[in-house]
């Protein structure tokens, strides 16, 4: 079974060698505990070499991937250097053997400052190592940062969260196996390694205490209870180790001989549980427990790497490189592009962005935006008392009759639908910004050919505004001109408008007024005269003559009834007022107030309905139909532009296609070994 740690340590490099962000959860022991609880000294013990880096603070920033090898005579070789003594290679530097194991602390100390940059801070990049020794257990380990709590020496403030980051990103992995490293000398209930290890191995199921510093505990005291399993609630097993101490360390004390007082030490002080505890005995539980590890995961890890496998293998020919005729894979990018295009505007893009979007926002902003812009402006906006009496008067001149006079209503109207030009612009505006946005929201396929061939976006978006600058300025023109109409002819007898003064509640105060004043027998047949129209609705002109048949056929009963009403409302005035100048003038304003507000309400009511349609018609509808054209015209057949280079990749791309390429070549790999692991895990069985 030596042989499934031996093809599992393989299939770990291929992933450590790909870097995939893709989490695999390999079987794996990762070793956890403080700073100073011995982590290194365990490691180096089952190692039987001293190979780790030394020091104060962090030493270890970033993750060791340590496999153990007890080589076979295929990896030997004819080497004879390989047959006399013990080597280790990394992963990084493949094709150097290193002997000197001095030589690979230096090593590790170089990796780890080219990983962090020089900094005193953490990397999540594994550093791998291998260690070939025929005294060797063949396992593998991680080994993480010790768990700290105050930064020193210059490290980052944070130093605590990335640790602890780094820590459970491996320990989170469920098929993991997590060796807390917990000292005897302390009480375990404060212990970090074994409080991380339970955050997310709360029953302790997966994990493992290993205890150091047995023999410098307190005069008096002992580790037997600890040892016992009385204390820390893991499944996994308890087992006590003795380290080589700073002293030893100092004097090269072998690791032979470090065995062997360990050995003498548990036989002496706890010998009825020694034959539980040691070095030897934690490497052969570690073996015990990852292969039974690797055969419990192996269905799952199984389906978790076919899945990868599609996922790269569609990636791979997502990214495929380009090889056919560059004419004919322009044509095809124009296509798809203005096709999605138009969708986004229609309404049918097969889109996963998020929100409104093309049409749908254009659709919004008419309905909601423009709508509330248009009916918030106040059509007496800028017209106090004071300017609308100068502006009657000034119409009047030297006339100081009771009834308005047209060019004061003329006046204000043309002066107030002026207003109503900057949120048409506006709309123009908003419309030409989302036009212009859509590009970039398209379907998922097309903006991924626009990644892969930058200088094509480039000029679709050079088209594209030179395209829509056009159209916007056409349909500003187009929308001022509509402000322009409304402006160049006052149309009073419009039915909206009519109905809208008759309905008002100005008016109909009015209408009772008049009522009321007619019962009194106040007024003359002087009411009986026509007003033609409404300019002349107010001027009492003399001989006009009375209404008749023709006169009525010419104009709707609403319309009569109103002029009548307002004829006898202008009387009373002259008759109630008198020679009072101020009062007269205070009805004219009055009335002209009330016209002023039901007109500008059917210019709004126009203007809503007229300004989308012209930008539909002059800008909206324009694009999509000529926007494949433009392109055609201007990229596809234009003389000067350089096909091929329009579809020369990113490097982005490029990189990314090396990327998965070399992921499904690595989940290739690694459905191999899985399947050498399955026939290993049946032939153990038999």
């Amino acid at each position: 079974m030596d042989s499934l740690i031996m093809v599992m340590n393989k299939l770990q490099d291929v992933f450590s060698t790909i870097g995939t962000k893709q989490k695999v959860d390999l079987p794996q022991i990762v070793v956890v505990g403080s700073q100073s609880s011995g982590k290194s000294s365990v490691l180096e013990s089952l190692v039987g070499k001293s190979f780790l880096p030394r020091g104060t603070g962090i030493v270890t920033r970033a993750p060791l991937v340590l496999h153990l090898i007890n080589p076979t005579e295929n990896e030997i070789g004819d080497n004879n250097l390989r047959k006399s003594t013990d080597w280790a290679t990394f992963l990084h530097k493949p094709d150097v053997i290193f002997t000197d194991f001095s030589k690979v602390r230096k090593e590790i100390e170089n990796r780890t400052d080219e990983l962090t940059g020089g900094q005193k801070n953490i990397t999540l990049t594994p550093i791998v190592l291998k260690v070939f020794c025929k005294r060797l257990f063949n396992l593998s380990f991680v080994d993480l940062p010790g768990l700290t709590k105050v930064p020193v020496g210059g490290q980052p403030l944070d130093i605590e969260q990335q640790i602890k980051g780094l820590v459970l990103n491996f320990i989170e992995n469920p098929n993991s196996i997590i060796l807390a490293v917990v000292t005897a000398n302390t009480d375990p209930a404060t212990s970090e390694s074994l409080h991380i290890a339970k955050s997310v191995d709360p029953n302790g199921d997966r994990t493992i205490a290993v205890v150091t510093k047995i023999d410098i505990m307190d005069a008096g005291t002992d580790a037997r209870e600890l040892l016992s399993g009385e204390v820390i609630p893991v499944k996994l097993g308890i087992i006590g180790i003795i380290n080589r101490s700073q002293k030893d360390i100092n004097n090269e004390k072998t690791m032979e001989d470090s065995h062997k007082d360990e050995s003498l030490f548990f036989n002496k002080v706890y010998p009825d549980i020694a034959h539980n505890h040691g070095s030897v005995v934690l490497g052969k539980k570690l073996e015990t427990l990852l292969i039974e590890k690797i055969k419990e995961t192996c269905p799952k890890l199984k389906n978790q790497l076919y899945e990868m496998n599609t996922e790269y293998g569609n990636k791979v020919k997502k990214l495929k490189e380009f090889t056919s005729n560059y004419d004919r894979s322009l044509l095809d990018l124009i296509t798809i592009t203005t096709n999605s295009y138009r969708a986004s505007l229609d309404g049918q893009a097969n889109t996963s962005f998020k929100g409104l979007n093309g049409g749908a926002t254009i659709a919004k902003y008419f309905k909601v935006s423009f709508n509330k812009e248009i009916n918030d402006i106040d059509p007496m906006q800028g017209l106090t008392p004071e300017y609308i009496f100068n502006v009657i008067n000034n119409a009047s001149g030297t006339n100081m009759g009771v009834f308005m006079p047209t060019d004061a209503f003329n006046h204000l109207v043309k002066k107030q639908i002026q207003l109503l030009e900057i949120p048409s612009r506006a709309c123009v505006t908003a419309v030409y910004d989302e036009l212009m946005s859509s590009i970039t929201k398209l379907d998922d396929d097309v903006i991924s050919q626009f990644k892969k061939y930058p200088k094509f976006h480039e000029k679709v978006n050079e088209i594209l505004i030179d395209s829509l600058s056009k159209y916007k300025t056409k349909t500003l023109d187009a929308v001022i001109k509509l402000i322009e109409y409304q402006r160049g002819y006052v149309n009073t007898e419009h039915i909206d408008f009519i109905e809208a003064v008759m309905k008002s509640a100005e008016y109909q105060e009015l209408f009772k007024n008049s009522e009321k004043l007619e019962k009194n027998n106040k007024l003359s047949k002087f009411e009986e005269q026509e007003f033609t129209d409404f300019p002349n609705l107010y001027r009492i002109e003399e001989n006009s003559p009375s209404y008749n048949e023709e006169s009525e056929s010419r104009t709707k009963n609403i319309t009569l009834k109103m002029r009548k009403t307002v004829e006898k409302l202008t009387t009373c005035a002259f008759i109630g007022f008198g020679d009072s100048e101020e009062l007269i003038l205070e009805s004219r304003a009055g009335l002209l107030t009330l016209f002023m507000k039901c007109y500008f309400m059917v210019i709004k009511k126009i203007i809503l309905d007229t300004v989308p349609k012209t930008i539909m018609y002059e800008m909206v509808n324009k694009i999509k139909d000529n926007f494949q054209n433009d392109l055609i015209s201007k990229i596809y057949k234009s003389k000067d532009q350089n096909t091929a280079e329009l579809l020369l990749e990113s490097k982005d791309i490029v990189d990314e296609r090396i990327k998965a390429l070399n992921r499904f070549e690595a989940s290739e790999k690694a459905i191999k070994l899985m399947k050498d692991i399955e026939l290993i895990c049946l032939s153990s069985e038999k």
